[in-house]
């Protein structure tokens, strides 16, 4: 089968085109592998000399092939047993490619160029029996990354000690941080060290603790957007009673999201509404106020990029 396929700008390395043949749900899965993949099939395509290359990856082969004439290099996983027939594909493959040629030429990336390209891609490849199957290249994550990593040679022992130093420091901030959105980025760090340390157990257990953290945050912002919508539709009716309902529900899901001072605030002006007879006008007013500015907070708390 063929796992990936990536078009790379022969001098700047920049990646033009890539289709990976995996279900979006194991690309989101395993991001941090895919990119890992990525960067060393870009490698790769830097330190190759000839017009085709072969590399063995783990139970895969890395096919390499240079197209001069749009500056281009076509890379192509496989699994082992597709060699061949991928080989015969190739041509046809660059064929493709050189009836595109002003798409890779002038790169723009227009969307409507680009679809055609992909689908034209997309046909040759599906037109090709032998080389569809259920296989993913996600199954073989371990022996990849040691065959990556044993590719790339050995560390330098004062660098493994600085990076293992690094990894003591943020494998402790992951153990205590409570916030979900920190903990994210501490789950990305992580991977990063993993990665440097070439410890392919370590990458592959905080991948999938970053994907878990990952849906729990798109999750509680949607619950969130949810709450804060009830909160300003009863507002507008002037329904109090059920708008602190809301309000405080929004503030339960505000936990693991933003600081205690935050929450106690929101608390508090839910507080606020359900006891209006036995406030001021004055604080009444400021309350609702405070209401109408909670979106844009929330939207700068939730600002990480997952």
């Amino acid at each position: 089968m063929i796992q990936s396929l990536y078009i790379f700008q022969s001098n700047s390395k920049k990646l033009l085109y890539n289709k990976n043949f995996q279900s979006d749900e194991k690309m989101e899965m395993f991001s941090s592998f895919f990119s890992a993949l990525q960067t060393f099939v870009s490698e790769l395509t830097e330190s190759s000399t000839e017009s085709l290359s072969t590399i063995e990856l783990g139970d895969y082969f890395v096919l390499i092939s240079r197209v001069n004439e749009v500056t281009s290099d076509l890379v192509i996983i496989i699994d082992r047993e597709d060699i061949k027939e991928t080989q015969k594909l190739i041509p046809k493959i660059i064929n493709i490619i050189m009836s595109h040629e002003d798409l890779f030429t002038n790169w723009d990336q227009e969307p409507e160029k680009l679809e055609m390209f992909d689908l034209k891609i997309i046909k040759l490849i599906l037109s090709n029996k032998k080389l569809i199957s259920e296989s993913s290249i996600t199954n073989n994550q371990s022996s990849i990354l040691k065959s990556i990593w044993e590719q790339k040679g050995a560390l330098s022992e004062q660098l493994r000690e600085n990076i293992l130093e690094e990894k003591k420091e943020f494998t402790e901030k992951y153990l205590d941080e409570e916030n979900y959105l920190k903990k994210y980025e501490i789950s990305r760090k992580l991977i990063d060290i993993s990665e440097k340390l070439r410890d392919d157990e370590k990458f592959i257990e905080y991948q999938t603790e970053a994907k878990s953290l990952r849906d729990e945050i798109k999750d509680r912002r949607l619950r969130l957007q949810y709450y804060l919508d009830m909160v300003k539709e009863s507002l507008e009716f002037s329904k109090y009673a059920e708008t602190y309902s809301y309000l405080y529900s929004f503030c339960l899901k505000l936990k693991n999201f933003a600081d205690s001072v935050t929450i106690e605030k929101y608390k508090a002006i839910a507080k606020t509404l359900l006891n209006r007879e036995k406030v001021s006008k004055e604080e009444f007013r400021e309350a609702i106020k405070e209401i109408s500015t909670i979106e844009d907070e929330i939207d700068r708390i939730l600002s990480v990029k997952i």
